[in-house]
């Protein structure tokens, strides 16, 4: 695999000791930014801004020039260093390898670019204090606003979690018009999955985790008599459900909280468990098949 790991360590120690807010923001966009300018223009098309993009998803250069949010940014980034994010999450990396060396010839990667940042997430749905995103071939991105016990504790989780996606939709390419609610909760269970695998289940994310008996039932029979439903803006309400109804502008509908992720998660564990697979080996298994195998809506 080939993967290019910014700096962001060492970048964000030049953004906070820049001589001024110009110089901040050429480092910003040229060194932070610049290798995912490709992904900005996959979600906003060819003439949108990669600043005015990042800002949307919390990371903003003039977060720097607010003594606030500066605060926030050294206490989060020596909370990382003193955790070693970096050097894990470079471990990660080496880990996801090994994990798929046996699956190379089964496998179209080009490079990808893995970054930990920064972000005010206050901006996004309900978290708690990071994120990621590896939903497009060729791009990672590990996000902490406030690191604690909880979400450090997670990272290499959430980055092989990240990373999986990353592989698997080079398999079965994610399509906003055509992928089904059921696909996206199996890549997401899936990749919760791969992080349990390498890692363990108690790495396993709130977004798994904080369910009851009763929100995982009302979530198994919604997101049962979904699973053929289409168009991104349909499918977010399974799978992100009332969590991300107003940060998406979208009416709530009684989906628990990151449901999709849940039922994912649980319909690819039973899937594992009867048929004594490995994730790396269920990546290449159809998301219908996955289901139907598993006997989780039965």
């Amino acid at each position: 695999m080939n993967f290019k790991i910014i700096d962001t360590q060492n970048i964000y120690q030049k953004l906070l000791t820049a001589p001024d807010a110009e110089t901040r923001k050429t480092i910003f966009r040229e060194e932070l930014t610049a290798p995912y300018e490709p992904l900005v223009k996959i979600f906003g098309g060819p003439n949108s801004d990669v600043l005015s993009m990042f800002a949307m998803w919390g990371m903003n250069v003039e977060h720097f020039d607010d003594p606030e949010k500066r605060e926030r940014i050294v206490s989060a980034l020596d909370k990382l260093a003193e955790f070693s994010a970096w050097d894990k999450t470079a471990q990660t990396l080496r880990d996801v390898e090994a994990a798929f060396t046996p699956y190379m010839d089964r496998l179209s990667l080009g490079p990808i670019n893995v970054g930990l940042f920064w972000g005010d997430l206050s901006v996004g749905p309900a978290n708690r204090g990071y994120t990621g995103f590896g939903g497009a071939p060729g791009y990672v991105m590990v996000v902490y606003d406030t690191p604690n016990d909880y979400n450090l504790y997670r990272l290499q989780g959430t980055t092989a979690h990240e990373m999986l996606h990353n592989i698997h939709f080079t398999v079965f390419p994610f399509s906003p018009f055509t992928t089904t609610v059921g696909e996206y909760a199996i890549a997401e269970g899936l990749a919760e999955s791969f992080a349990a695998e390498l890692y363990g289940e108690d790495v396993v994310g709130y977004y798994v985790t904080d369910f009851d008996d009763a929100e995982l039932e009302t979530a198994k029979r919604l997101i049962g008599a979904a699973l053929d439903v289409t168009g991104f803006n349909e499918i977010r309400g399974y799978i992100f459900g009332d969590a991300g109804a107003d940060y998406m502008n979208m009416p709530k509908t009684g989906i628990p909280p990151y449901a999709g992720y849940a039922v994912g998660y649980r319909i690819v564990q039973q899937y594992l468990k009867r048929t004594g697979q490995k994730v790396t080996d269920a990546i290449f298994v159809p998301a219908k098949d996955i289901i139907a195998e598993s006997g989780f809506f039965e």
